[in-house]
């Protein structure tokens, strides 16, 4: 669907809320093309029948058997994370994305009151916010020692909660 202004999506409303204007996981992908602007391309590298994923610059709407069931980035590093000619983006931490550390992120959540569950393990650290959103943190330069609190964010998404990734 063609608009003639785009949407405006707001990070800190996304991730307080998990709202991303209308969509909402288990959606359609019929429902959402004829609500939703035009995605600006479709992953070709990764399109099946039961899978596509669609893009908006550095924000990618997976479907699975015709329905979403992620809405997902890890562009910001790449410059992609911008507005696009269907979506105006409020970037919020996104700003300088050079601060984008745990420590910097968890005390930013702390002071907007987004409550949110910690997992830390060998991979990494992984925040689940109470809207859904998922924030992965990675050493991603392999410094060995490092801090976790030091650890760069390296993906959002907005999924269904796995509960086995929370067992110990």
């Amino acid at each position: 669907m063609k608009l003639k202004t785009p949407i405006e999506i707001d990070f800190l409303e996304f991730f307080k809320t998990g709202k991303f204007d209308y969509l909402k996981l288990g959606q359609t992908k019929e429902l959402i093309i004829n609500n939703f602007p035009d995605p600006d391309g479709y992953d070709a590298s990764f399109l099946t029948e039961e899978v596509n994923i669609w893009t908006y610059g550095g924000i990618e709407l997976f479907f699975e058997n015709e329905k979403l069931y992620l809405i997902f980035s890890d562009h910001w590093y790449e410059g992609k994370l911008s507005d696009t000619k269907q979506l105006k983006l409020n970037k919020w931490i996104f700003e300088d994305t050079d601060k984008l550390n745990l420590l910097y992120v968890l005390g930013k959540l702390n002071k907007h009151d987004i409550d949110y569950k910690k997992k830390t393990d060998q991979l990494g650290v992984l925040l689940r916010l109470d809207s859904g959103v998922e924030f992965t943190f990675d050493n991603i330069n392999d410094v060995e020692g490092l801090d976790s609190n030091d650890f760069q964010m390296t993906s959002f998404s907005l999924v269904a909660e796995n509960p086995y990734r929370w067992k110990e």
